[in-house]
Parts: structure tokens; C-alpha cells; sequence
């Protein structure tokens, strides 16, 4: 093979900067042995970098740059295009210096995994059901399964991926059985390659419900916004904010636009899939943890080639590509889930503003409990608000009763955190043939274990966390780090076997229940009594065809779920959030209370949220109450105390973290970036430091974490601080086992 020469060299190459998966602000350039434009920017090259092989992404394209280009290192070209589209660079790009993390390992988390690891952009075989061709109504209607009978119905109207049948809430044994019989077959999907806009004439499957006039006006104000603007869709629990979402969006799709709906990871059960699919004739495609990597990929691409018109996701599923954006939709954007916690610190709700203004389309922020940093920005007129007052279907507001536990007498029931008062209520609703929801955000048996001769307390050896009692399990587990250990039978300090379990969480309550109303049926459903999406569905069946008429459950029963025939909420124990060094903890108390209330009485019957308390007096838990008060007035309370302490949103704020299994190493670390940072303060006008402290939990998983954090009541004076903080560390080499990090906009305090 002939040896090319310099000149010939030049004229067939480009150079390239590529940006790479490693803590470096910085991209590198490289060559690529073909002539190529700016096409490429955002496509995937295979590279050598320091010895290993990995996959970078191109940001650009140098042809005139002068540079001897025999000297670089060559890459290999793994798409012929881009496949992160400009609007989604320029949001990593912005999210990259407002969060303080390297641009390369923002496209790391950007991408799907396949392309990270660099699979080819492309379908392979997408498993698919559709009706036999001539198909046997005999046999169908011999059917006894009801839940192949659905399949049959889901399928009359089209074809389904199995994907998509599954988060529906189908079984596969239920379908490989349809095939079995004659009546469903297998086919390969990714063959067809039809665009979704090219079916706009017949948008819908189902005739849309009539709208009230409040939704009416909504659908209106958002449909006729055709550039963008921030709205706030605030509405009360059971308002039908979704129809509103679903009516926008069949706008949009009749422009020939897609549309990208971001939802909590709690958020997602077949039955919020089922509202889509059921009602639009357009392929919908979903991003989110329960998916293979494969089904990741292919969301991806269904999306980038517009063959799907909807993608409903997590957080990550903003930085899928979708050309022609008309509209994005952030469901309970006051979520905490929208923000991520470790590598890229972003906030989801933040970055997919920035992507709707790239794109010049309307974002809609709907909840019936916004953060305040959003009613902060409707304040100020940054957005605009439109409410919901009215429940949907006529169904009334709930009425809310307040027990005083310091009257209550001390029965089994209150030992295990039902009084008595309630107690009763919960037979009458039952007994009317009503349904019960009982809210407990405390999972386990008992929150801790003692011994009752020494006074010592089992604590997690990895963590500085109290082991919570599992006992159907026979364990002790902490809810840090997950690992578990069996319950001992004697004190490991003295060696009495006297040992007893102290608090109580919904394994313990549930026990109680069962015990106590034994003919009627009990559904617990928290992250230890539901592992999949099958067995809350089991579950969720259960309570809606009424086997069930008692309910209880962690934050996975809060959100999202709609029961028409409870008339009880009860909420066990809202004490325990009331008291917290957090500044952020009334507000997400009053969320998480307003969202539980808003289960009761969401259809024709009257409902009832009773909260058991041994602070009667609070004055949270009183304007909860009050029905002349409601979660806005709350909030805006709330904001006027941040506005006098100059807390978020009138400051901003900023975690420096650093953590190593090595405490003194970790501790002197960032001593030192803080001697050397306080000298710089005074450059950096109403900027505060503190002093280096111990997070909350200072040992997690073997490692110890300290924190400071830099308060500035100006944004650019906060960042510009952040960024030499990063360069100042950056110039050092962080000493071994030491892991250094910046979070912007903290939610949760260290």
C-alpha cells in the first residue's frame, strides 16, 4: 500500500475537535481521513485517547485551521451526520458551564448507552403484535382471559410494539398465548419507516371528553402560543390537568410538530401511558429506567427520524433529539426527581426551558403544588400562570378533620400508628363499601432497633444511618446503602436478648390492619412490597375492581393515581416532617400533604383527609386545614420568609463537596481549597463562605463527605466564583481516593 505524502495528506483530511468522556474543560483535535462539513457536529468518533479507545463527539469542524495534521492522532468516523442535533449541543453546552461539569461527560450522559459504547445509530429488530391477517372471530369471542380480550381490542386498532403493551400493563405470557391460539402474530417493526405527521388527518383514536370552561380557557391560551413562553399550568389535585396536556398536544400534532412530555420516575404506570397510546392514533415512544438499553436506543431514533410524534420520559429523555419541537410539557415540575444528584447536577425543569426557547415553542409546567421557585418567576412575570380551581367530573374539594394524638388513648392501634378515632373511621368508610388511602413515608417494620438493658442502637457499619427492621424479611436494612443483615438475637454490646423495635413504618401498620380488619383486603404498596411495574399493577387492579378497599403506602401512592371511590385519606404521621434543619421542608411537606389529600374524593362522593398529630397547634398543619386557605396561599407565606432571610430564591446557592474513605484526607482537602478560596472572596462582592462542614450523614458507603456552601444574591457574581473554584482545583492533583465535586442549585441540604 502506497505511503501517502503531506500534501495528499491534507487534502483528504479534516481536522476535528472532539469532546471526550474525562473531568477536562477542554476539547482535543483530531483528524478524520475524509473531507467532511458541519454535518458532523454531534456526531461519534471512535478515538485514541491516553492509550485507551473510547467515543468522543464532534463540536467542530476545523477545515483552515493550521495544523501540522501528520501529528494527529486519527479518528474514526462512526456517524455520517450529527446525531445530537444543534438545540440539544447548545442546551449540554449551557448546562456544562451553568452546572460546572466538563462538556465531554455531559454527552456521556446524554447519549443512550449503545451509542455511548458505540453501537451503530440504527434499528435492529423491534418486536411488534398486530391481528393475524384473517383473524377468527369465533375464537375470539371464546375467549375467557379478560386481559386477552384487551390485547384484542388494543390491537383492532393497530399494530403495538410489545414495549408499549407492557407498559400498558399486558403480560407476555398472555400474549404469547394469543399467538399460540391463531389469534396475534410477531412481526419486525423497525421495517417501517413511515414519518408520524404524514397521518395528521386522523390524529385521534378516541373522541376527547368535553373540557370545562377552565380548561377550555387553558387549551385556548396554550394552543394559540406559537413561540416561546413559560406557562404554569397550577392546578388543584383532580383538576384534569392532563386533558388540558392531552388537547395541547393534539394541536401541536396537527401542525406536523412532535412533542416531549417529562415526567417523574414515580409518575410512570401503565395507567399514564395507557391515556396516551388510547387516545392518539400517532406512535409513542418512552425513555426511562424500566427499558433495556436497546429500547433506549430505539426511542432514541424513533424520535430523531420523527417516526415517532410523542416522548413521554425522565429526566434524561430531554436531550433526546426531536426535530420540529412544538411543545414540552414538564408533569409535576415541582418534583425532586427532575434533579439529579450525583455526575451531572442538572435540573431538568431549568435545562428543558433553555431547549424550549432554542426552539422557540410554548413549555408547559403543570402542578397542583409548584415549586416556589417557579411561582417566584410567576411573580415576577419571567411566567404565566393559568389555574385550574374546579375538579373535573364535579367531584368536591375534600373536607379535613385534625385528631390531637395527645387525647387519643394509647391502644395497639396508636402503638403502630393508627389511632383510635381513626381507627373507627376507617370501619365505617369500609363497611359503606368506600375505600380507605392511609399515607406513611416510612418504609420498613420498625425504624430502629434497641437494646433495652444498654441503650445501644444498631447502625448501619457503612453508613452513619439508623438500621430500619424489615421482619417478614428478618432483617436489618439501611436505606442509604441497601445492605441488609440478619435481625440479632442478642445485643452485640452486652449480650441481653432483650432487644426492642422502636418507631413504625408500613410493614408494621399493615400487619395491624390485616389483623384488625381481616375480611376486608389490604393493599401496602411501597419500594419493598413492589418491585415491578406488574406487581403494582396487580395490586393497583385489585383496589379498582374494589377487592381491596384499604390502601396504604409511601410517596409511590401520593402522585398520579386516580380513585374514585376513596373517601378516606389518612395521613399516619406528618410530625416527622415538620421539624428539619432544611429550609426546603415545609414547602415539600405542604406538597407532599396537598398531593396525598388530593386521593380522596375524586368522584361523586363526599371525601375526607384526616391527619393524626401530636402538634395541633402548628401552623402549617393548620392552613392545610383551613378551607380558606390553599397550597398557593402556603407558598407565597413561605416565600416571604425566604425573601427575610435572603434564602433561594432570592439568593442563589452552591454545594463545594468532597468526600474520600479517608477522613482526615477528606477533611484537610477541602481545609485547604477553603483557606485558599476565602482569600479570594473579597474580589466577589455579597458572596458568603461558610466554614467546611460534615454533611448530615457524614459516612456513606465507607466514604466520609464534607461540604461548603457559597450563598451569592447574584447569579454571574456566583458562577464566575464557581469557575475559578473548578480551575483552582483543577490545578492541583486531588489526592488519592479524594472526589471533589460543585452542585448549583442544591434541593437538598448536605
Amino acid at each position: 500500500m502506497p505511503v501517502m505524502n503531506n500534501s495528499e495528506t491534507t487534502n483528504t483530511c479534516t481536522i476535528i475537535n472532539v469532546a471526550v468522556n474525562r473531568p477536562l474543560f477542554r476539547d482535543f483535535a483530531y483528524k478524520v481521513n475524509c473531507l467532511i462539513g458541519d454535518e458532523c457536529i454531534g456526531s461519534r468518533v471512535l478515538i485514541n485517547f491516553a492509550g485507551l479507545s473510547q467515543v468522543g463527539v464532534i463540536t467542530k469542524i476545523n477545515p483552515t485551521i493550521d495544523f501540522d495534521k501528520a501529528k494527529l492522532k486519527e479518528a474514526k468516523l462512526l456517524d455520517k451526520q450529527g446525531i445530537i442535533p444543534k438545540d440539544v449541543i447548545d442546551v449540554l453546552k449551557f448546562g456544562s458551564g451553568y452546572y460546572q461539569y466538563p462538556l465531554g461527560q455531559c454527552f456521556n450522559v446524554a447519549l443512550p448507552k449503545l451509542l455511548r459504547d458505540g453501537a451503530p445509530f440504527s434499528y435492529e429488530q423491534i418486536p411488534a403484535l398486530k391481528l393475524e391477517d384473517n383473524l377468527d372471530e369465533k375464537k375470539v369471542e371464546k375467549l375467557k382471559s379478560q386481559e386477552q380480550i384487551e390485547i384484542i381490542k388494543v390491537l383492532r386498532q393497530g399494530s403495538a410494539r410489545r414495549k408499549e403493551l407492557r407498559e400498558r400493563g399486558f403480560s407476555s405470557t398472555q400474549e404469547n398465548a394469543l399467538i399460540k391460539k391463531g389469534l396475534i402474530k410477531l412481526f419486525n417493526e423497525s421495517i417501517e419507516t413511515k414519518k408520524f405527521y404524514e397521518n395528521t388527518n386522523e390524529i385521534l383514536k378516541e373522541t376527547p371528553p368535553e373540557p370545562n370552561l377552565e380548561q377550555k380557557n387553558a387549551i385556548y391560551t396554550i394552543s394559540n402560543c406559537h413561540e416561546f413562553n413559560t406557562f404554569l399550568l397550577n392546578g388543584i389535585t383532580g383538576s384534569g390537568k392532563t386533558e388540558v396536556y392531552l388537547r395541547v398536544i393534539e394541536n401541536v400534532l396537527k401542525e406536523g410538530k412532535a412533542v416531549l412530555i417529562l415526567v417523574p420516575e414515580i409518575a410512570l404506570t401503565p395507567q399514564t401511558f395507557d391515556r396516551f397510546y388510547r387516545r392518539f392514533n400517532v406512535p409513542v415512544s418512552s425513555m426511562h429506567s424500566a427499558l433495556s438499553d436497546r429500547e433506549r436506543l430505539d426511542a432514541y431514533i424513533d424520535m430523531a427520524t420523527s417516526k415517532s410524534g410523542i416522548l413521554i420520559g425522565t429526566r434524561t429523555a430531554l436531550f433526546t433529539p426531536i426535530p420540529n419541537l412544538g411543545l414540552i410539557v414538564i408533569d409535576e415540575e415541582h418534583d425532586s426527581s427532575f434533579k439529579q444528584n450525583d455526575s451531572f447536577r442538572y435540573h431538568a425543569r431549568n435545562l428543558a426551558i433553555m431547549r424550549a426557547k432554542l426552539n422557540n415553542c410554548p413549555i408547559v409546567l403543570g402542578s397542583a403544588t409548584p415549586s416556589l421557585e417557579t411561582i417566584y418567576n410567576v411573580q415576577k412575570g419571567v411566567y404565566q400562570r393559568i389555574d385550574l380551581t374546579i375538579r373535573a367530573g364535579g367531584a368536591s374539594v375534600p373536607k379535613f378533620e385534625l385528631i390531637d394524638l395527645r387525647n387519643e388513648p394509647l391502644t395497639d392501634g396508636l402503638k403502630t400508628g393508627i389511632c383510635q378515632t381513626l381507627e373507627d373511621e376507617i370501619g365505617e368508610e369500609t363497611a359503606k363499601g368506600n375505600q380507605v388511602l392511609l399515607f406513611l413515608n416510612r418504609r420498613g417494620y420498625a425504624h430502629h432497633l434497641v437494646c433495652h438493658q444498654c441503650g445501644h442502637v444498631f447502625v448501619c457499619p457503612n453508613c452513619d444511618n439508623l438500621l430500619t427492621v424489615h421482619k417478614k424479611a428478618n432483617r436489618l436494612q439501611c436505606h442509604v446503602c441497601e445492605n441488609f443483615y440478619d435481625i440479632p438475637k442478642t445485643c452485640y454490646v452486652c449480650g441481653n436478648d432483650e432487644l426492642v423495635e422502636q418507631g413504625f413504618g408500613t410493614e408494621q401498620v399493615s400487619e395491624f390492619l390485616e389483623h384488625r380488619y381481616p375480611d376486608i383486603g389490604v393493599e401496602r404498596i411501597d419500594r419493598d412490597s413492589v418491585t415491578t411495574k406488574k406487581q403494582l399493577e396487580t395490586k393497583l387492579n385489585r383496589i379498582r375492581l374494589g377487592t381491596s378497599k384499604i390502601m396504604l403506602g409511601t410517596q409511590m401512592l401520593a402522585k398520579g393515581h386516580d380513585f374514585p371511590d376513596v373517601t378516606l385519606v389518612g395521613i399516619l404521621d406528618v410530625d416527622s416532617s415538620l421539624f428539619s434543619d432544611d429550609f426546603r421542608s415545609l414547602e415539600n411537606t405542604a406538597q407532599l400533604l396537598t398531593q396525598v389529600s388530593g386521593r380522596s374524593g375524586r368522584g361523586k362522593k363526599q371525601g375526607k383527609v384526616v391527619i393524626q398529630t401530636h402538634h395541633p397547634d402548628n401552623l402549617l398543619i393548620n392552613q392545610l386545614i383551613d378551607p380558606n386557605c390553599n397550597y398557593m396561599t402556603i407558598a407565597e407565606g413561605l416565600l416571604e420568609t425566604r425573601k427575610s432571610m435572603m434564602l433561594p430564591p432570592y439568593s442563589s446557592q452552591a454545594f463545594i463537596l468532597c468526600n474520600s474513605q479517608n477522613r482526615t484526607k477528606a477533611f484537610n482537602f477541602l481545609s485547604d481549597v477553603y483557606r485558599k478560596l476565602n482569600n479570594l472572596k473579597d474580589d466577589y462582592p455579597n458572596l458568603a463562605l461558610t466554614h467546611v462542614l460534615s454533611d448530615k450523614m457524614e459516612k456513606v458507603q465507607n466514604r466520609y463527605h464534607f461540604h461548603i456552601l457559597v450563598t451569592s444574591i447574584n447569579r454571574k457574581t456566583l458562577n464566575l466564583f464557581l469557575t475559578n473554584v473548578r480551575k483552582l482545583v483543577s490545578e492541583e492533583s486531588l489526592p488519592n481516593d479524594v472526589r471533589f465535586a460543585i452542585e448549583v442549585d442544591p434541593i437538598t441540604m448536605y
